[in-house]
């Protein structure tokens, strides 16, 4: 056998030791990848030591796309009040006549506020009850979209002030109007990860540890730039977390693609 034809034989031969590795190479890391998802499908928050809400919010059936909007410009026909302020898309009014509140707890707010929130703010009744600053004496409101809550945007929420006769004296809004869901064939509704999903999501990017607790889970709509005059909202998972440490952080979770970069 001459030179040539041993070379050629070697290359050959190489060649096809490299694509056996490469085969197994590739079996390796699927084999990696199932033991990866199947090691996710029963990860035990208990064993691990992470406390969870004692009810998950229900995701069956639940089938969401992204949403636009643009925020609203608030003019003096809004309101009825020679005093009212009406800067950067937000209108601020006093209350008439000082609502009194016969106790700062979510049920006994929103039977009192009520009435008010269905004939003061604009579109009042399209917001739900989100939080209560009892340190700065702040009732919040988010806008919501089918029900569901436009989440931590400051372009869409109600602010309501007391004082410290648990009386509310006044308010300020955002709104975003002409909300509408993508459409065409890439916007089509798409059925929601389960919630326990974007939790395991949080857990192997290790934002989860023992000791954690998860103290609320929603279910809403998110703006990865949210204070600005056109939004583009997406589904999200808002997962609230008490750390070990004593910590609060709030994370959000894409419900469509929990595979996306996780927001705080």
């Amino acid at each position: 056998m001459d030179w040539k034809q041993a070379s050629s034989l070697f290359i050959f031969v190489f060649l096809i030791i490299n694509i056996c590795l490469g085969v197994l190479y590739y079996q390796k890391v699927e084999r990696s990848n199932q033991i990866d998802i199947a090691n996710e499908k029963v990860l035990s928050f208990e064993k691990e030591n992470i406390k969870l809400p004692k009810e998950l919010p229900l995701s069956e059936g639940v089938k969401l796309n992204y949403l636009s909007g643009r925020s609203k410009k608030f003019e003096a026909m809004n309101t009825t009040r020679s005093n009212t302020v009406i800067k950067d898309k937000v209108i601020k009014d006093r209350i008439a006549t000082n609502l009194p509140l016969s106790a700062i707890e979510p049920d006994a707010i929103v039977e009192d506020l009520n009435i008010f929130m269905a004939t003061v703010p604009y579109r009042g009744t399209e917001y739900i009850l989100s939080g209560i600053d009892r340190i700065h004496k702040r009732i919040h409101y988010e806008q919501t979209f089918n029900k569901y809550p436009i989440l931590s945007n400051d372009t869409a929420k109600v602010v309501v002030n007391y004082n410290d006769n648990q009386e509310a004296y006044s308010y300020e809004q955002s709104y975003i109007e002409n909300l509408q869901e993508g459409i065409g064939n890439n916007n089509k509704k798409k059925q929601v990860v389960e919630p326990r999903r974007a939790l395991e999501v949080l857990y192997y990017q290790n934002e989860l540890k023992a000791g954690d607790e998860i103290t609320a889970v929603r279910l809403g709509y998110y703006s990865v730039v949210p204070n600005i005059e056109g939004q583009v909202l997406k589904p999200t998972w808002q997962v609230a977390v008490l750390h070990k440490n004593g910590k609060r952080e709030t994370f959000y979770v894409d419900a469509l693609n929990p595979q996306e970069p996780i927001l705080k």
